[in-house]
């Protein structure tokens, strides 16, 4: 008897569905975050076209086993202590920003400062005992760094140096405020950016970002500054102080000292591209802990680990689309 060997075809095809795909992809990147979400909060953080797509695929995970449904949140891990977490650090959260107000109430007094908004993880109701409140700041052109400078004054006199209540990470002009590295990570700090001060300017900055909605197409804008808009008695004071040639050497003297401490400071490789230092006449961006690098290497290690599992191959969105110098 002749014996042949029989072709056995190998079933490449996915496992879930694209809709079960989008919201997985979404799953495994809250999950970097320990943060379980609801379903509404899924499909604003997913690329879906309605409610009922998500409600499809969380249907199709949670039939696998893939996902978890605890208390009205989704998660990866059947652990309950995780959305228990989450429930605290919201609440946490929404103490804060009584504080984060206070604050803004001085900013806002500070020369040129023409927006101020709440990024980090207070803008996403999300805080623990070690969070910071960070504040993305919006200046008038060409006097950032005069601007820098209260603000540097104000946290050694007023802060001693700490930065829970008050940390400056990032500061962009009004002619400067479209991101230049444009990721998943970046798009959701951008959608999520929190408006506390000068409406106008959040939705500059948001017009100004329109690449951000290939991310995020869902996430819901904010309606309303947490503060009234309306220039301070102190900056009419102080700014015609720094409006000349003055100002003008200044601001870019200020620029020069702080690039010279800043490579002092931190090694080369923190200032590769403009993930984690990026200093120019009108941005001073301060991610000193490399938080990009970091969670974006945990989020395709877990991807990569469902994709095998599920024979599946997740939105590839996940890394810098453009840069722009």
């Amino acid at each position: 008897m002749l014996k042949t060997n029989a072709y056995i075809p190998i079933d490449t095809s996915p496992i879930i569905g694209v809709h079960a795909q989008a919201v997985l992809a979404t799953l495994i990147y809250s999950d970097v975050f320990s943060y379980p979400l609801t379903a509404q909060e899924i499909f604003e953080r997913c690329t879906l076209s309605n409610l009922d797509e998500v409600k499809n695929g969380l249907a199709e995970l949670l039939l696998l086993d893939a996902v978890y449904c605890i208390h009205g949140f989704y998660l990866l891990h059947n652990n309950e202590t995780l959305v228990q977490k989450r429930l605290a650090a919201n609440a946490f959260a929404n103490r804060s920003l009584t504080v984060a107000k206070r604050v803004t109430r001085i900013i806002k007094c500070f020369p040129f400062v023409r927006g101020v908004m709440l990024s980090g993880s207070i803008s996403k109701n999300y805080m623990d005992k070690d969070s910071d409140i960070d504040y993305f700041i919006i200046t008038a052109p060409n006097r950032l760094w005069v601007s820098r400078l209260f603000f540097v004054l104000v946290q050694k006199l007023v802060f001693f140096n700490r930065y829970k209540y008050f940390c400056y990470n990032y500061m962009v002009d009004e002619e400067h405020v479209a991101i230049t590295d444009r990721s998943l990570y970046t798009a959701i700090e951008a959608s999520s950016l929190l408006p506390v001060y000068n409406f106008e300017a959040y939705q500059h900055f948001r017009n100004s970002n329109l690449w951000m909605q290939a991310y995020y197409p869902n996430y819901p804008a904010a309606s309303k500054t947490l503060l009234k808009n309306g220039r301070s008695i102190m900056q009419y004071l102080l700014e015609p102080l720094f409006n000349n040639a003055f100002g003008e050497w200044l601001d870019k003297w200020l620029m020069k000292k702080i690039e010279a401490k800043w490579q002092r400071s931190y090694s080369p490789a923190m200032f590769a591209g403009t993930k984690n230092l990026h200093l120019k006449r009108h941005t001073a961006k301060a991610h000193t802990e490399g938080h990009y690098n970091r969670i974006m290497e945990l989020y395709s290690n877990k991807k990569k680990e469902y994709e095998t599992r599920y024979n599946i191959m997740l939105d590839t969105k996940t890394h810098l689309i453009a840069s722009v110098n």
